[in-house]
């Protein structure tokens, strides 16, 4: 009897074990469809490539699911993510023998997925003009600067993009500083 006892036991074990699996499944599939596109596109501005960015993307919620599935505590998992989505760019960077500026293209199409569709041809004039002079004056800013930029501009705190970019709290702000007047002066010019 023991021994169907044990058995009984074990398999509801399983059952039990099944059921989490499928909720963690469910769970990374909403986080996904929530932080697919804000990753993806913070991605492609570290990688510079679209295909490399969309596997970048998915490798790093991949990760996510496999830390969970091991029994990993993650205290912030959209920081988690986009650091591990940030490192996996830079190691795939760090391979190429020379790094490749943003491309125009590159820049255009990330410009419109944000695109407001409620915008008249002169006001999609005007705003086209604002694009490139911001894309010109984005383009001379470091990559650090701009990569703490887009974090933030992704709705992320100081505190969680130093995390992200490996980087002291105080080097964020700074970097932040100096991006935005940059921006700024160029703006004004």
């Amino acid at each position: 009897m023991g021994g169907e006892a044990g058995l009984v036991r074990v398999e509801s074990e399983l059952l039990c074990l099944k059921r989490e699996t499928l909720k963690l499944d469910e769970k990374i599939a909403q986080l996904y469809e929530q932080w697919r596109d804000s990753i993806y596109r913070y991605v492609i501005l570290v990688a510079g490539n679209f295909a490399e960015a969309e596997e970048i993307t998915q490798e790093a919620f991949l990760q996510l699911y496999r830390c969970l599935l091991n029994g990993k505590e993650i205290r912030d998992a959209r920081s988690w993510v986009f650091r591990v989505a940030h490192n996996c760019a830079l190691n795939r960077t760090a391979s190429r023998k020379y790094v490749v500026p943003l491309d125009p293209v590159v820049w255009e199409k990330l410009c419109e997925a944000r695109e407001d569709p409620a915008l008249d041809p002169e006001q999609f004039v005007l705003e086209e003009e604002k694009r490139q002079r911001l894309q010109a004056a984005f383009q001379q800013l470091s990559a650090l600067q701009q990569q703490c930029l887009l974090l933030r501009a992704e709705g992320f705190r100081y505190e969680q993009i130093a995390e992200v970019l490996d980087i002291s709290i105080s080097n964020v702000g700074r970097s932040l500083h100096r991006g935005i007047k940059k921006l700024m002066r160029d703006r004004h010019e």
